[in-house]
Formats: structure tokens, sequence, C-alpha cells
């Protein structure tokens, strides 16, 4: 071997260490990045007309496991999805409240049964009939704030949705411009395992949102589809389209064309099945359209089916004689009777009867001597108290969408709704921490494949440290070899 031989092999060296030592430095660096895949440099012997010359840098690779990534993404989707309808249940349950909680819908109907019988038992006492009528109002507020609860559910999934279609949106855009700029890297022989490591976190950001799967294309190109077959990008990257609502109201659905429905250049796809079925189910996306399309609207249904019942139980005359056909009772729709073909958005509706609330002008005594009474009557008259009480305990069967299905009192109705809800939230909760630990364990199994093990960067980086040692020696040899000669 000649000395300039020597010389080019160790500069060979040096740099493949340099590059090594740079690789090693990135991986140590990024060792708690998440989806952080492994990058390595890929060595071979350079070989010039035959003869050995040196160490050539051949490209940096990443380290992947297209089976691990796929479990882990699969995971991801659906640890999204059910922690999108974990949280909406849980705001659902939290509305109406547990049994003896201050404020929750179960005691404020329980709170207006015992003010009803106290005041029965003293129907002269105005400050028993005070307290009547504001637990009355109490309950009418409840209901009609439960109601404004689930419109804003339904709002924050909507706005939800317009958000992730814009992410996904970007996320397209920004894998169809890395593709093209791999694809050329790759072209003039560059490393592409940095493109290669942004793309996989536009691919990570989407696969939250949806369930994706990648398919290898010419030139190290990436197309995307959906775990249910939809074509998002392939070549070209496809447009989502979705149109954001304001302000959305119990009567506002996708099928009555009130809500915006999603899209995918311009062609309409279902969105939000309960079986997951859509194009674009399966991971947060599908499971917002489902809070505000379904779990939203059985929400309402049911509120208004609890408000229904509660105005009912009060405007027979049998309660009260001085309520005629046709006249509100009690409690009444915008001041108005039950109307059972017009109960969806009732509970954001329901009020007091003006009658008997002195804000609006009536007389607290209408209480004791009915609501229509011109004139106040015997003060220790209890009939049309003790048949309200009567009235508000009475068993009967709720509408089915009340999710109660037994002949109730309205105060067990109210407590029997809660624990449906409760039920539905506990069973969400169950579901989103066994989704969360899946995909906490193929997170970790994918880690352990392409993840970075610093004690292993370490002790390569010795090697590196140690081989840049020893081609720094030929270096110095062979420097001194040509000083020697230049000195004859």
């Amino acid at each position: 071997m000649s000395i300039s031989g020597a010389f080019a092999n160790a500069l060979s060296g040096l740099a493949a260490a340099a590059k090594r030592s740079d690789i090693i430095s990135g991986n140590v660096a990024n060792a708690m990045t998440e989806g952080y895949a492994r990058q390595e440099v890929q060595l071979s012997a350079a070989v010039l007309e035959g003869r050995g010359a040196g160490v050539r840098i051949e490209r940096v690779t990443r380290a992947t496991d297209p089976r691990a990534t796929a479990d882990r993404r699969a995971a991801q989707a659906e640890s999204a999805a059910r922690g999108v309808t974990a949280k909406a249940q849980s705001r659902m349950s939290a509305v109406y409240g547990e049994s003896g909680q201050a404020g929750a819908l179960p005691q404020l109907a329980a709170t207006l049964e015992t003010a009803l019988r106290r005041l029965a038992d003293t129907p002269e006492s105005e400050p028993l009939q005070a307290a009547a009528l504001q637990a009355a109002k109490g309950l009418a507020r409840g209901v009609a704030q439960a109601s404004a609860e689930f419109d804003r559910i339904r709002m924050d999934a909507d706005a939800a949705i317009a958000r992730e279609v814009e992410t996904v949106n970007d996320a397209l855009s920004e894998i169809e411009r890395l593709n093209a700029e791999i694809k050329g890297v790759r072209a003039i022989g560059g490393s592409t395992a940095a493109l290669e490591q942004q793309r996989q976190v536009q691919v990570d950001k989407i696969a939250s949102i949806v369930p994706v799967r990648t398919v290898a294309r010419d030139g190290d190109a990436l197309a995307l589809y959906t775990a249910n077959g939809a074509v998002l990008l392939d070549g070209r990257a496809r447009r989502l389209e979705f149109t954001p609502t304001g302000m959305i109201t119990p009567d506002m659905t996708l099928s009555s064309g009130a809500l915006s429905g999603l899209s995918i250049d311009g062609r309409a796809i279902a969105a939000g099945r309960e079986d997951e079925s859509g194009p674009l189910d399966g991971g947060s996306l599908g499971a917002h359209f489902y809070v505000r399309d379904v779990l939203g609207p059985e929400a309402h249904a049911q509120i208004d089916a609890l408000a229904a019942d509660l105005i009912a139980r009060f405007e027979d005359s049998s309660a009260d004689p001085t309520i005629t056909l046709g006249a509100a009772g009690l409690f009444t729709d915008a001041g108005g009777p039950l109307d059972p073909s017009d109960l969806v958005g009732l509970a954001g509706r329901i009020a007091v009867n003006a009658q008997a609330d002195p804000d609006n002008g009536g007389e607290l005594w209408r209480l004791r001597d009915g609501l229509y009474a011109s004139a106040p009557g015997d003060a220790a008259e209890d009939d049309v108290l003790r048949a309200l009480v009567s009235r508000m305990t009475e068993l009967r069967t709720p509408d089915a969408a009340s999710l109660v299905f037994a002949d109730v009192g309205f105060s067990d109705l109210a407590a029997r709704a809660a624990a449906v809800r409760a039920a539905e939230a506990g069973a969400a909760d169950e579901a989103q921490a066994l989704s969360a630990g899946r995909h906490e364990m193929f997170a970790e199994a994918e880690a352990a494949v392409v993840g970075v093990d610093t004690d292993e960067e370490m002790a390569a980086l010795m090697l590196v440290e140690q081989a840049y040692a020893a081609n720094a020696r030929v270096l110095e040899v062979t420097d001194s070899l040509i000083k020697m000669l230049m000195e004859i």
C-alpha cells in the first residue's frame, strides 16, 4: 500500500467515524422524543480499480418495523376514539349528577317533592309556599341547564371536527411535499432518513384522528389509506371538507341538513357510525361525529322525555281542578301546555307557570288554591297540594327515550336516568382505559425495536471513539513518513 493510499484510507475512516458520531449524538438527543426512530449509518468497503480504498458511507437509514408501527397506529386511533367518547359520556353524566349531590337533578326533584309535602302539611305558610315555588323553579332551571350543556357538548364536538379536518389536510399536504423531496434526494444518492422521520411525524398526526395504513410506492414515497379503505394520499393528497356550525340547537341534525357532514374531494361520506364502519371512522374524528350526531341527540331525547313527564304530571285537572282543557299546569312548555308532537328541545323551554310566580305577576297562594283560582281560598285547604304530591309520586311509564323502562315516580325517574348516564360513563371509561393500555403496550413494543437505547448508543460511541483515534494515529504515522521522505 502506498503512503498516499494509507493517508486516503485514514481520512475515509475519520469521515465515517465523524458521521457515526453525528448520528449517534442525534439518537441520544432524541431518546425521549415521542415517535423518533433510531438512525444508523450504513458503511461498506470502498473499492477503486479492484483495490481497497478505505470505507464508504452508503447511507443513513432509520430503524423500522412496519408491523409494530401498524399495530401501534391502530391502537393509537382506537385509544383516541375511546377517549373522545369517554369524555363526552363523563360530561353527560355530570349533567345529571348523583343522588344526594347538591344541584344534581335527582336531588332537585327530591327537593321539590319534599317542599310540596311540607307545604301540604302547613298550606297557610307563605315561607313554605315560597320554598315550594323556588324548588319548582330550581328543578325547571336544572332541566334547562342540562339541555344547554348537551348543546355545548355537541358544539364542542363540531368544533373539534373542524380542527381535526384542518390537521389532516395540513398533514396530507406536508406528506405529499415530503414524498417529492425524498424522491428527489434519493435520486441523487443523498440521505433521506431525516425527511422520512419528518414524514412519520405527519403520518402519526393523522393516525390518532383517522386510522391509517401505509403502502410503499416508487422512490420511497408513501401512499395512505384509511383502515376502512378510503384513499387519503396516493401520489396526490385528497382533501377532507367540512363546514363547522357555530350554534347548535336540539332540533339541528345531520339528516335535516342543518349540520355539515364530511366529504373527500367533494364526495360525501358517512362518518360517526356506531359500528365504526364509515370510511374515516375508528379514530377521534369519527368519535366526534358520533358524539355530535348520535350521543348528543340521544341525551337530548332523554332529558326531553324527563321534561315531558314532569309537565304532564301537573297539567291534569285531577291534580288542580282550576286547570281547564288546553291550559298549562305547574310546569309549562315556554308558558304553554305540553304538545306531545313537539318534544324536541322541550327541556330547554320548560318553565314554572307564571300564575304562581310573583316575579312574573302571579300569586304564591295559587300553589295552594289552584293555578287559575281568581281569589285566595281557605288558608288551611290542602287538597290541591296533596294532589300535586300524589301526581309527582304517581307511578307512570315514561317515554322510551328516557332509557328508564319501569313505572316510576318523578324523583325515581330522575334518579334512574342519572344512574343510566353514570353506567354508560363508567363503561366508556373502562373501554378507554383498556384501549389506552393497548396503545401503551404496542407503543412500548415498537420502541423496543425502533427506539433509542442510550446504553447501546453510548457503547457504540465508545467504539467510534476508538476507531477515530486509530485512524488519527494512521494519519500521524503517514505524516511522519512523508516528513522523513522530505528530509532526504
